[in-house]
C-alpha cells in the first residue's frame, strides 16, 4: 500500500512538471538583452504558477495576457509584445512603456541540457521505486 501511494505521488509530480514544461507561456521564458544605453540592460521572463513574470533591475512585475503574444504591464501602464521568428519561436520582446519602445533580443538557452538533466533524475527515481 505504501509503495502504491508513493508511486501515485511520484506520477502526480511528474505530470505536474510535464504540464508546466508544455505550458504555452513557456515559449516566452528566457533572458532578453536590450541595446546599449537602454534604461534596462536585460530582463528575464519566467513562469510563476500560471502567470508570466518579468524580472529586471527595475523590479519584478507580473504580466496580464491581452492577446496573442501581447501582455499588459500594469506597473507601468504599458504593453509587452513578443515577436516570433518564421519557425514560430519567440525571438524578441518590445516594451511599450511611457512613450518609449524598448526592444530586447532573446538569448539562446541551454534548455536541452536542463531537459537531459531532468530525464536523468527521473531515471534514478524510477530505479529507486523498483527496489
Amino acid at each position: 500500500m505504501k509503495k502504491l501511494v508513493l508511486m501515485f505521488v511520484v506520477v502526480l509530480g511528474f505530470m505536474t512538471v510535464v504540464n508546466a514544461q508544455n505550458s504555452p507561456l513557456k515559449d516566452y521564458t528566457g533572458k532578453y538583452v536590450f541595446a546599449a544605453g537602454s534604461p534596462v540592460a536585460e530582463a528575464v521572463v519566467e513562469v510563476e504558477d500560471t502567470t508570466l513574470k518579468v524580472v529586471s533591475p527595475m523590479g519584478s512585475f507580473t504580466l496580464e495576457k491581452k492577446g496573442v503574444d501581447t501582455f499588459y504591464l500594469a506597473a507601468y501602464d504599458g504593453l509587452v509584445i513578443f515577436k516570433r521568428a518564421a519557425n514560430k519561436s519567440v525571438e524578441s520582446v518590445t516594451f511599450a512603456v511611457q512613450g518609449m519602445e524598448l526592444v530586447g533580443t532573446k538569448e539562446a538557452t541551454a534548455s536541452v541540457v536542463g531537459t537531459k538533466e531532468r530525464e536523468f533524475k527521473m531515471e534514478i527515481w524510477e530505479e529507486k521505486l523498483v527496489y
